[in-house]
């Protein structure tokens, strides 16, 4: 017998499972936040706004793994975060943490980075990567971390990103000759 729950493709009914859900797992906890059908009402309604911009199966797991993991009541931005969290690990996106670090590692020479993600290199560029490389790790989080999420809405909007091209360096088989190798590096320095 199968008895998973099909998620519905109406966010109305996925908020009025949700909330079943909740009532049979969190019965006196739901009671209390909920005790009434008005209270009750304008929860689903501040719900559905807020969470109408993740797909129905993002918010049913995230759910359903804050039910499986938690004792209490979930709270509407606990479940905002694990949505936030699952959409962005179903599209390759590190997480804030790790962004921060690749960012902070990569910010000497941005452009040469073969970057996990377009936003993650576009969060270090618009925070800066001299204020990456100069301000110390908790004030460079914090203004990473406001880029970050910025972008992270615009990017859940619909907006696309790019990374820099890193220029691939292509391996001569045959070996060059001195002539070629000394104007080479003078090119190199007339460059830099």
């Amino acid at each position: 017998m199968n008895t998973q729950i099909k998620i519905p493709e109406n966010q109305i009914d996925l908020i009025n499972i949700l909330f079943t859900q909740l009532e049979i797992t969190y019965h006196n906890q739901f009671h209390k936040a909920f005790p009434d059908a008005d209270s009750l009402k304008l929860a689903k309604q501040l719900w559905l706004q807020k969470i109408s911009s993740f797909k129905n199966e993002v918010i049913f797991n995230s759910v359903d793994h804050i039910m499986s993991t938690s004792e209490y009541l979930p709270s509407l931005s606990s479940v905002l975060k694990k949505c936030k969290e699952l959409t962005l690990d179903a599209n390759g996106i590190p997480s804030l943490e790790k962004s921060f670090k690749e960012a902070s590692v990569y910010c000497d020479d941005p452009s040469s980075h073969e970057w996990s993600h377009p936003l993650v290199y576009q969060t270090g560029k618009r925070t800066g990567w001299f204020f990456l490389k100069s301000e110390s790790e908790k004030n460079a989080l914090k203004e990473f971390s406001k880029y970050f999420d910025l972008l992270i809405q615009d990017w859940m909007e619909g907006k696309k990103f790019s990374s820099p091209e890193v220029p691939k360096i292509e391996k001569n088989k045959e070996p060059v000759d001195k002539s070629e190798q000394l104007d080479f590096i003078k090119k190199l320095k007339n460059k830099y």
